[in-house]
């Protein structure tokens, strides 16, 4: 499929949020994470592709979808299939939360080196809506399904890179890099993941490093017959917009579009934080405990005394016993 009918298809799902199995998904919330770039979380009327349990998140893995959005939300939110993954970007740079990422569902594989479960657990995986390997077929680059891409002419629709038996893959848009970027960094902020990229797309040594790695991944760090993401200009712009530590945390804002508010969970992440997703929490111990009035000052009462006798002179003595007398020589 060519890339202008790739955002014909992603303007489509947006407007009406059915997929291609017919499915409706309900806008819940829209949450502005800076510079433009939004995460819209998205549910069907059922729950069943993920797991309702919060884990410690401290890395996050990136995937490509090999498909465009509708299919791509169709696989993702499956019923009673349990691989999913919290977010879904499309080459228009929207991004989809398809389950609160402090929670979880599979989205390694059997035989991913440290452990489907272990590492599913303990990643955030987010999909990049892409068509992942192509194949030359005399002047177009072919995707997976025989359909043509685009023409080897137009080189700003893929990345030439040999990698595991492909020279040609599909690249990002500069739109998507940027809402990629912009999300992992809202991530590390949200879960305190560190912004340490995987230095290469081989596998990891054993199971151990795979399971005490801190950062961001790729698929192909655990499985070896994946191809996402080799280390084309797209992922190394990515690596390159997302700073060697996390910028100060900044206040989600809610859209003022959103259809309709929800409480956001306590994360990521597993979540690691929290997520209040939207906002990033400040704790109990940041907040200053109100202020008492300052008592007022005792007011020590003095008790009044009364006024001391005046004593009489000798003149009024003297005049007061002549007047005694003469009253008891009346009588």
């Amino acid at each position: 499929m060519r890339p202008e009918s790739i955002q014909k298809k992603e303007d489509d799902f947006f407007k009406d949020l059915t997929n291609s199995a017919g499915v409706k998904y309900k806008l819940t919330t829209t949450t502005d994470i800076g510079n433009g770039v939004k995460i819209y979380s998205i549910r069907p009327n059922y729950n069943s592709y993920y797991y309702k349990t919060k884990t410690v998140k401290k890395s996050i893995c990136l995937h490509f979808t090999v498909g465009y959005i509708k299919s791509d939300v169709t696989a993702l939110s499956t019923k009673d299939n349990f691989v999913s993954v919290s977010y879904l970007v499309d080459r228009s740079g929207r991004i989809y939360e398809m389950f609160p990422d402090a929670e979880w569902s599979y989205h390694l594989g059997s035989g991913a080196i440290g452990g489907n479960g272990s590492m599913s657990k303990q990643s955030i995986g987010i999909e990049i809506s892409n068509y992942g390997q192509l194949k030359l077929s005399g002047e177009n680059l072919v995707d997976a399904y025989g359909s043509v891409y685009c023409n080897v002419s137009e080189n700003q629709f893929y990345d030439k890179q040999n990698y595991r038996g492909y020279d040609y893959f599909a690249s990002m848009t500069d739109v998507q890099i940027d809402a990629v970027s912009a999300l992992i960094k809202y991530l590390g902020r949200t879960h305190d993941i560190p912004m340490n990229f995987k230095s290469d797309d081989a596998p990891f040594a054993n199971n151990a490093e795979a399971i005490s790695f801190k950062g961001v991944f790729y698929h192909t760090n655990v499985r070896k017959d994946k191809f996402d993401w080799p280390f084309t200009p797209s992922l190394k712009a990515i690596i390159a917009k997302c700073s060697s530590s996390n910028p100060p945390q900044t206040e989600a804002k809610a859209d003022a579009t959103k259809v309709e508010t929800t409480t956001p969970e306590t994360p990521k992440t597993d979540a690691p934080k929290p997520q209040t997703p939207a906002s990033e929490n400040t704790s109990s111990a940041e907040t200053p405990a109100a202020v008492k009035p300052a008592a007022k000052p005792a007011v020590k009462v003095v008790p009044r005394m009364a006024p001391a006798k005046k004593s009489k002179s000798l003149f009024e003595s003297v005049i007061s016993l002549i007047i005694q007398l003469f009253v008891n020589k009346k009588h």
